[in-house]
């Protein structure tokens, strides 16, 4: 007999506090843009902070606020789906209603290479968060917002990938049986919030899309990084700006 309060139970259920009640004990009524750019990568803090006339605020994750434009970019709240869904779930309570996340990821497939950008279509939910908000394994984005963030990247020039990805908490324990069991179903990716980031979406009634630049190599069933290599922080700076594009159409 299983300890656990059945999960299959849990996405219907209503919580006993929230984001809401949370900013109150805070005393925090900030009064943010409705659309934001979201990244784990404390490395691309200084590229976005050039990109615009920022304000900082701080509440549970590093946000800097474009009031001009109408969006912000969020960053500093850690890496993976728990980290991810609280800074999330703070930002919708704060009144943002359109969400692009962007990140690394690692190949699964020969045909994603890496610096190469891919499009994420569905995330397979192989961590602890979305089964507390939906009771799906495989989670959809937003399908408008997709679009926009796939023609943007298009108007762009970046060439990229269109494919699901696999979600896991655990990044030192990806075996070459998942990745070979994960290539037949034809996943192009792997990474640590999609999943959850749909998730929380869905279950707070905002948009969401999400794309990735290639880190590492898994589909030889073993692991090659490529992390730091100009190219991927090059193809970055696109996806950042097709982002902005997507969100603000400028």
């Amino acid at each position: 007999m299983s300890l656990l309060f059945p999960k299959k139970r849990k996405a219907a259920l209503k919580e006993l506090s929230s984001a809401k009640n949370y900013l109150k004990h805070l005393h925090c009524n900030l009064n943010l843009p409705k659309k934001a750019i979201i990244c784990p990568l404390s490395s691309m803090t200084a590229f976005a902070q050039s990109q615009a006339h920022f304000k900082k605020y701080n509440c549970e994750a590093d946000i800097y606020a474009d009031e001009k434009k109408g969006y912000c970019y969020v960053t500093g709240f850690g890496v993976g789906a728990p980290a991810l869904a609280m800074a999330l779930e703070v930002l919708i309570a704060l009144g943002v209603k359109e969400f692009i996340l962007m990140g690394l990821a690692g190949s699964l497939q020969p045909e994603a290479l890496a610096a190469d950008v891919v499009l994420c279509d569905g995330a397979l939910a192989d961590e602890g968060i979305t089964a507390h908000y939906v009771p799906q394994e495989r989670i959809l984005p937003h399908a408008a917002l997709t679009q926009k963030l796939d023609a943007a990247l298009t108007q762009a020039g970046v060439d990229h990938h269109t494919g699901p990805t696999w979600t896991t908490d655990a990044i030192f324990r990806e075996t070459a049986e998942e990745v070979a069991y994960y290539q037949k179903k034809n996943v192009l990716t792997v990474e640590m919030e999609a999943s959850a980031f749909f998730a929380v979406c869905r279950q707070k009634k905002v948009k969401a899309a999400a794309a990735f630049v290639v880190s590492d190599e898994l589909y030889r069933l073993k692991w090659e990084p490529h992390f730091g290599e100009k190219p991927i922080f090059q193809n970055l700076y696109k996806l950042y700006h097709a982002a902005v594009n997507a969100l603000t159409g400028k």
